[in-house]
């Protein structure tokens, strides 16, 4: 009876132990870091009573007997569970997710903890709330932290200064745009017409005299004779299909008509100034009337009304011209209103103009049996040759459409033609026909973008870029560079880009040297020498030619100016990095994390703070994500991973379990006491 007194009272002993370590993880519901504890029981020594016997042949086996002597404590663990994370918004808030503890240092001794609700002191140091410092690994002025640096104090060097650094590297992402292209100066004459002999369409010709108005024919338009009671009607086609059709296409087409149905009365011709003569050969007079369904035709050929012809006299009609063409004789040509320009052989033609302001010398052409071709094959090589020396092929002259003389600068050309005159003396026909307007201003395809740069000290330059279409090399751009003052350019300032049929870069070259240097002018390291970058060769990655809007732009350039330590951030595996003022990004330390074989071997310091142990094992200190499988969160703390309904249902099992063995000792006291009451 004794034993069960006392087997209640390690009970009570013992839930009131577990009751401690309840209220314990309850009272640390909220506190960051906190890792619940947990009560496991164990059974104590048993008393026996009897032994066991082993069967034998004839008897059976007996089991022991024996009586429990109560219970003890068996364990109080620390469970490491993963806490939930409350984000603070805090960049030197901490939390870890997965094993491993920060480490802090206190003098000599380090501690372990999971709560990182960090702060940075007046040294730049990072610690916890209680002055501990947090260890990790340091950086060096690379920002790079070698594989043997040892681990210490974490310090951040606000303020801390970064030198300047001087570009070296100028990369583009730009589109040059294939469909643009240079244009050069155009100078135009008046429109030319020449004498017509017969054998152009009739629609388009023009008619001086009566009409003095281009024709405008379309098929199915008809021309009617009559002479005398005899009349034909003619019709204007696409195609003659040749004499007694009575259709007509050329001025010729309706002479031979004439001829075969009136041969007997007039003869049809066409004379030396392009008018159409019609003969009277019949020994007596005769009427001719001429009429046409296109009114100004009939106008032209006249004798509408009709009009006597006495016998060898003839009816001309207007003077037909057609548009100039490179064949026909300067001595052929006529103005816009079909008046004759007045050439003849032996006329000199003067030829002079100016090339970029600059008179160029006058040259004489003489009239021959020169064409409209030759006349503009001369003026092409009078300015050709006028170019300073070095120079050639500035000049396109062509016969334009409208039968003028049009005079162009070869696009992309350094030097564009300003005038143009061409004159011949008492011939002012032909000097008011050959007065030459510019039509088209000269223009260049060219893109620029500008890139600030540094030198040595930081200091900055502005570099600008000129993309520039080559007018005389398909897929072909000239580049130049320039910089501003003080800074003077040295070598690699143009040069040349080429681009594949696909748009694709094809190369990129320099004109001297194979980079860009200038000399900054302030004293700095001289020269800044930056390699320029297009972008892979055969690539679409850098600078590209398709038609698309021209998009020039210097997209990067690795150099920068002094900055300081402005703020920090902290990744994934505790890497610290720095962003200084002047836009560098540099990596500053590493938190360092400790794992143990046996965390729940650690011993509880106080304060969310953990101690090593001859059970814990040494710790292994490391990188997060690598040497401990650990990420760490920034601007988050982890919570207590302390389960509040779990912890309630463990209180009313202590409780029920304190009330038992209460009941125990309470009823063994009663027995007791009727054990006592015996004697009475």
């Amino acid at each position: 009876m004794m034993q069960s007194l006392y087997a209640g009272v390690s009970g009570l002993r013992n839930h009131l132990t577990r009751m401690d370590v309840i209220g314990n993880n309850i009272a640390n519901v909220n506190t960051i870091g906190f890792k619940a504890g947990r009560v496991t029981f164990k059974e104590t020594m048993a008393a026996l009573l009897r032994g066991a016997t082993r069967p034998t042949s004839d008897k059976g086996g007996v089991n022991p007997m024996q009586i429990g002597l109560g219970m003890a404590i068996g364990s109080i663990d620390n469970l490491f569970t993963q806490g939930s994370l409350e984000t603070t918004g805090i960049i030197t808030d901490l939390a870890l997710q997965g094993d491993g503890f920060f480490v802090l240092r206190d003098g000599e001794k380090r501690y372990y903890t999971r709560a990182g609700a960090f702060r940075v002191d007046s040294l730049g140091r990072l610690v916890n709330p209680d002055g501990l410092i947090v260890q990790g690994r340091m950086a060096d002025a690379l920002g790079t932290i070698g594989s043997g640096t040892v681990v210490g104090d974490i310090t951040l060097p606000f303020g801390q200064k970064t030198a300047a650094k001087a570009t070296s590297r100028i990369g583009f992402t730009c589109n040059l745009d294939s469909r643009e292209s240079p244009l050069g100066a155009i100078f135009d004459s008046k429109s030319l017409f020449a004498v017509e002999d017969g054998s152009s369409d009739m629609n388009g010709l023009y008619a001086n005299g009566n009409a003095d108005s281009s024709l405008s024919l379309t098929p199915g338009d008809t021309v009617t004779v009559q002479i005398g009671t005899a009349t034909a009607t003619y019709t204007y086609v696409d195609t003659d299909a040749g004499t007694t059709s009575d259709d007509f296409h050329t001025i010729n087409d309706l002479i031979a008509e004439l001829n075969n149905d009136f041969s007997s009365t007039v003869t049809a011709s066409i004379d030396s100034d392009g008018a159409i003569n019609i003969l009277n050969g019949s020994g007596g007079d005769i009427v001719l009337t001429i009429t046409s369904s296109n009114t100004t035709l009939q106008s032209a050929l006249g004798a509408g009304s009709g009009v006597t012809i006495a016998d060898g006299e003839s009816h001309l009609t207007d003077q037909f011209s057609h548009t100039a063409t490179g064949s026909d004789l300067l001595v052929n040509l006529r103005d816009s209103e079909g008046n004759s320009l007045g050439l003849g052989a032996g006329d000199a033609i003067s030829i002079s103009g100016s090339i970029a302001g600059t008179g160029i010398g006058a040259n004489s052409f003489t009239v021959g049996t020169h064409t409209l071709s030759d006349l503009a094959t001369e003026i092409e090589a009078d300015f050709d040759n006028s170019i300073p020396a070095g120079g050639n092929d500035i000049a396109e002259v062509v016969i334009d459409s409208d039968g003028s003389i049009k005079v162009g600068t070869v696009a992309g050309a350094p030097s564009q033609i300003t005038s143009v005159t061409v004159n011949c003396s008492g011939k002012a026909t032909f000097n008011t026909a050959m007065t030459f307007m510019q039509t088209q201003q000269p223009t260049t395809v060219s893109h620029s973008t500008s890139i600030t740069v540094y030198d040595s000290q930081g200091g900055t330059h502005v570099i600008t870029f000129t993309f520039t279409k080559d007018a005389t090399a398909e897929n072909t751009w000239n580049w130049t560079a320039s910089v501003e003052e003080p800074a003077t350019v040295i070598s690699g300032y143009s040069g040349k880009i080429e681009f594949n049929s696909d748009g694709s870069l094809k190369s990129f070259s320099y004109d001297t040297g194979s980079s860009f240097k200038f000399d900054p002018g302030t004293g700095a390291d001289s020269p800044v020498e930056i390699s320029l970058d297009p972008g892979e060769i055969g690539g679409f990655n850098g600078i590209t030619q398709f038609a698309s809007s021209s998009t020039t732009i210097a997209s990067s350039q690795d150099g920068y100016g002094m900055g300081t330590l402005d703020s920090i951030s902290i990744g994934e595996d505790g890497t610290i990095t720095g962003s200084f003022t002047n836009g560098v990004l540099r990596t500053l330390a590493q938190i360092s994390l400790a794992s143990f074989n046996n965390p729940e071997g650690l011993k509880k310091a106080g304060d969310n703070l953990f101690e090593e142990t001859t059970n814990s094992g040494l710790p292994l200190i490391g990188a997060a994500g690598t040497t401990v499988h650990a990420t760490i969160s920034s601007g988050a703390l982890e919570m207590s991973n302390v389960d509040l309904a779990q912890e309630f249902v463990n209180m009313i099992v202590a409780q029920r379990g304190f009330q038992a063995n209460a009941r125990i000792i309470t009823t063994s006291d009663d027995m007791l006491r009727e054990l006592v009451n015996l004697k009475r």
